[in-house]
C-alpha cells in the first residue's frame, strides 16, 4: 500500500471526482469505487485511503452537510457539485482523521479546488473547511494558531 504524500493526494483527487459522479447517477458508492478502480490508472495513488474517503464522506454526508451548511454563504442546493464534492472530502478528513494534519487537509483541498473548481472556488473552500476546522479540531487550531 503507498501512503506517501503524493499518493494521499491522489486519492483525494480520486475521491473527490467519485463523489462528484454519486450525485448524478444512481449507484452504490462501492459500484462507483470499483468502476473508478477498473477504469483509472491508480498505481500511483493509495487505494485504500480512496475508498477510505468516498465510503465514509457518503455514510457521513448527512451529518457532514449539517456542519458544513452554517457556514455557507448562501443556499447549500446553490453550491457546485465540484465545491460540494471537495467540502465533503475535506470535511470528512477533518473529523475522522485526525492523524493528518488540518492544515495539510485544507491545503489539498485548495489543490483539488484550484484543479476541478471554478476560478475563485478554491478561495470559498478554503474559507469554509478553515472555519470548519475550528469545530473539528479545536485543540489542533488553537496551539496552531492563525
Amino acid at each position: 500500500m503507498k501512503s506517501s504524500s503524493s499518493a494521499r493526494h491522489r486519492a483525494r483527487k480520486l475521491a473527490v471526482q467519485a463523489l462528484y459522479q454519486t450525485q448524478y447517477v444512481s449507484t452504490s458508492p462501492s459500484k462507483v469505487i470499483e468502476e473508478f478502480i477498473e477504469d483509472n490508472d491508480l498505481k500511483r495513488a493509495d487505494i485504500d485511503y480512496f475508498k477510505v474517503l468516498v465510503m465514509g464522506a457518503t455514510k457521513h454526508q448527512a451529518s457532514l452537510w449539517q456542519a458544513i451548511e452554517p457556514l455557507l454563504d448562501r443556499d447549500g442546493d446553490d453550491i457546485d457539485s465540484v465545491e460540494r464534492s471537495i467540502l465533503l472530502v475535506g470535511a470528512y478528513e477533518l473529523r475522522e482523521h485526525i492523524e493528518v494534519p488540518f492544515r495539510v487537509v485544507i491545503s489539498e483541498a485548495i489543490d483539488i479546488a484550484k484543479i476541478f473548481g471554478a476560478t475563485d472556488s478554491y478561495k470559498y473552500v478554503n474559507s469554509i473547511l478553515d472555519r470548519l476546522s475550528v469545530d473539528f479540531r479545536a485543540v489542533e487550531t488553537s496551539v496552531a494558531g492563525p
